[in-house]
């Protein structure tokens, strides 16, 4: 009786170190699958379009999305934490003052947008501003299909 305990006891350590490792190594693919959404960021929130479309024209890429009869001005699309705090970074660099928002999508869209966030995460910043053209392009895209 006390070996069966004994090995009871190793294969649940066993178990809890394998669902640790498996968990820890696949957290954001899990997190993908459970939770598809992304955090965009927009530099402003406007009663009417034309107010919209004349703050768009300031920033490079930028488009308008109109959300329950506001009309934000978007300049960038995020999935992964670290490339939100990537792309964060850079526009307070570049001192844009911006608001994000979370907004659930396909998990199909995720995975178009995860491949150029990989390219963030291996890149210099001076390949951001084509990169991030890149990414309002699919979410635009997105939103003309989904709307």
């Amino acid at each position: 009786m006390k070996e069966n305990v004994k090995i009871f006891l190793i294969a649940l350590i066993l178990g809890m170190v394998v669902a640790f490792f498996l968990s820890f190594k696949f957290q954001d693919d899990v997190a993908f699958a459970i939770n598809p959404k992304v955090t965009y960021f927009y530099v402003g929130t406007y009663n009417n379009v034309d107010d919209a479309n004349t703050k768009a024209h300031n920033y490079t890429n930028s488009f308008v999305y109109e959300n329950s009869g506001l009309y934000q001005v978007v300049i960038g699309v995020y999935q992964d934490k670290q490339v939100i705090d990537l792309m964060s970074s850079y526009f307070h660099d570049k001192n844009i003052t911006f608001y994000q928002e979370e907004m659930k999508v396909d998990s199909s869209f995720l995975s178009e947008i995860s491949n150029y966030e990989l390219i963030i995460k291996s890149s210099d910043d001076t390949y951001y501003e084509s990169i991030n053209a890149s990414l309002l392009n699919l979410f635009r895209e997105y939103m003309n299909q989904n709307i």
